[in-house]
């Protein structure tokens, strides 16, 4: 990413997370249809649970198709690296209202006790 742009983990998770039970589904040909149908939803929600840009579905939700196609969600925290932490920095340096000065702070703190 050349231009500093940076993917939220937010949606990283959920990209990587839809994209796994999206290569399931198709390694055992199961439709949308048959994956609602396991997890006892509609169609739609199934829809937003593949959305990998949609980053407002639960945990729950994404835990449960995952494991109405055969995987399991293991998640790692880690620390942050020194250039991830610092690039918050950066933000907080220039952010412009107490909102967005105390998520970063809050970012930056688990990035650095991820590990502990």
């Amino acid at each position: 990413m050349s231009n500093h742009t940076t993917i939220s983990p937010e949606l990283e998770l959920k990209r990587s997370l839809a994209a796994s039970i999206l290569q399931k589904m198709e390694q055992d040909n199961l439709s949308i249809s048959a994956l609602a149908e396991r997890i006892g939803t509609g169609r739609t929600a199934v829809r937003r649970i593949l959305d990998a840009q949609n980053t407002s579905i639960t945990f729950r939700s994404m835990s449960r198709a995952a494991q109405a196609v055969g995987l399991k969600i293991k998640l790692i925290a880690e620390p942050m690296s020194p250039d991830e932490l610092g690039h918050f920095a950066q933000q907080l340096a220039k952010s412009k209202t107490k909102a967005e000065s105390a998520q970063l702070i809050t970012r930056i703190t688990e990035g650095f006790y991820a590990g502990s």
